[in-house]
């Protein structure tokens, strides 16, 4: 969901400016021995995109001069890593910017857990064109993502299609070792593996710890080369140059977000091409080993999925629906289930384990005794394993099938008795533990269930006739749907939440009131 804001808000900053913001911009030099005369020309796309993130208040201070801590800071704000306790709005990361499922976040309160596509090149790809910065000169052929340092990009250059072309990914804020001054990377980008098995590698101290305000690589760029959750490194050149990889806390893999606004999920055995090819650069690098601009991507569909105008084709086939964050009590209560030994396919060892689902592209996900929950292609596991899994999850799709026309059928008597209150409080999904609890946002739900209670039940109606032929193997598959409103009942949109099925009320309203900018819960609540 955030993702899905984040790309609602580049949508609206390209309608209203017919262009993306840089990747790495700005309006003043200033420089380390001058932090105060400007923003370097680093700002991150994300500064420009906080009008558009319901942070009006917010770009307003960093739009202007401020007066803070005895100090007047320039419009725009000083260098990018200057101190958030001094400057002010460097240290207020918006809300919408951080995974719920990254724990680190707390510990690196400026850093953002998504990423912007910086293309599958490596030369001078987070590159700052300032004369007090290294010589790296401009490289316009290697600059193939979304986003570039001092350059703009529209949704028209995106040749390959929007659709197919990479916006943003996501990369774990804390945890992330980022290797620094290595050599090679532009011939081999593979080498940024090698060096992480190096005793003598030297890292950067805070991984990518750095400000959601900064547009360097090693801030804010991903490069699709390397598959999600591989090693990452800085060039010799230093923090604007090297291999950023796609990072998460979900798994096997990460979610990535499209041009076109949709947000999928790239697993960690994603074709990822030829790791040992030499990636796009311009010049006679390596005695012209390293291919020339144009070139289509040679890091597979992950490489083809980076590049916007490469003549690239990518099979969305191979992207999942996304990773849905499991709260605390679901957690709990999948710690229940019962551990099982699952054996690798090579017979090469095997793990105690609990089977929480089974996606219909054939990933396992399995929570280990520890709590820690991973997704493996079944692929991976014994015939055995495989099959035992497949019978697992069909019995599991039977009984919420069951469990589904008894909730649904709760429901639709509350709604025809009129219970409205009793409906909201027992049977709707809520943004947050609070509002589940508060008497006026209850009691505003409600009525907002009472003005739509014709069309609901009728929603209900259907839902259950379908339920009488429906193959409960499918109800896996369409869970996400489901919970979308994407359903087999158009508009009708309801989500198993901590083992009940409840009416998802964000998706209700907002379909219903198409339109407006602001999510449904926020009209309500404009606090």
């Amino acid at each position: 969901m955030n993702l899905k804001q984040v790309g609602l808000a580049f949508h609206n900053y390209h309608s209203a400016y017919r262009m993306l913001p840089m990747g790495c911009g700005g309006t003043s030099s200033g420089s380390a021995e001058q932090p105060l005369l400007g923003n370097a020309n680093r700002l991150s796309p994300l500064v420009g995109l906080t009008p558009f993130m319901e942070q009006q208040a917010l770009w307003e201070k960093i739009a202007n001069p401020l007066r803070a801590n005895g100090e007047v800071y320039p419009a725009m704000g000083p260098v990018p890593w200057f101190d958030p306790e001094k400057y002010t709005p460097w240290g207020q990361r918006p809300e919408v910017l951080v995974c719920p499922a990254d724990p680190t976040a707390k510990d690196f309160p400026t850093v953002a857990s998504y990423t912007i596509n910086y293309g599958d090149a490596v030369m001078n790809v987070g590159a700052s064109p300032l004369e007090d910065m290294p010589p790296y000169g401009r490289t316009p052929g290697a600059l193939r993502g979304m986003f570039g340092y001092q350059m703009t990009f529209r949704f028209r250059d995106a040749l390959d299609g929007l659709s197919n072309t990479l916006l943003m990914s996501e990369a774990r804020i804390g945890g992330v070792r980022v290797a620094k001054n290595v050599t090679g990377l532009i011939g081999r980008p593979a080498v940024c593996i090698d060096v992480h098995e190096d005793d003598s590698t030297k890292f950067w101290p805070e991984g990518r710890g750095a400000s959601w305000v900064d547009g360097s690589l090693l801030s804010m760029g991903v490069q699709t080369i390397l598959p999600p959750n591989s090693p990452s490194a800085t060039s010799e050149k230093g923090e604007l140059e090297g291999v950023m990889s796609a990072s998460s806390l979900h798994g096997e893999g990460a979610h990535v977000l499209m041009a076109d606004g949709a947000v999928r999920f790239a697993s960690s055995s994603i074709d990822a091409g030829d790791q040992g090819s030499p990636s796009v650069a311009q010049g006679h690098l390596d005695n012209g080993k390293t291919l020339r601009p144009g070139s289509p991507s040679p890091f597979g569909i992950w490489g083809a999925m980076g590049t916007r105008a490469a003549q690239d084709q990518v099979d969305r086939a191979v992207l999942s629906d996304p990773v849905r964050t499991r709260s605390p009590e679901e957690l709990a209560e999948l710690a229940t289930l019962e551990l099982e030994t699952w054996h690798a396919a090579k017979g090469t060892g095997k793990i105690q384990a609990r089977q929480i689902d089974l996606t219909d592209k054939g990933v396992l996900v399995l929570m280990s005794e520890q709590g820690e929950v991973r997704r493996l292609g079944l692929s991976k596991f014994s015939s055995q394993d495989a099959y035992r899994a497949v019978v697992t999850h069909r019995q599991r799709m039977q009984e919420k099938a069951k469990l589904m026309v008894g909730h649904l059928s709760t429901q639709l008597d509350l709604l025809e008795d009129k219970q409205f209150e009793t409906f909201v409080r027992e049977w709707t999904v809520f943004p947050t533990r609070e509002s589940q609890n508060d008497p006026a946002t209850i009691q505003q739900f409600a009525a907002f269930v009472k003005q739509g209670r014709g069309g609901l039940i009728t929603h209900y109606d259907r839902m259950l006739e379908l339920l009488d032929t429906l193959d409960p193997s499918v109800l896996g598959q369409m869970q996400a749907a489901l919970a979308r409103g994407n359903g087999p009942v158009r508009g009708f949109a309801i989500e198993f939440v901590n083992g009940r099925w409840k009416l998802n009320m964000e998706t209700q309203a907002n379909q219903r009131r198409a339109g407006q900018p602001r999510p449904f819960f926020r009209q309500l609540n404009p606090r």
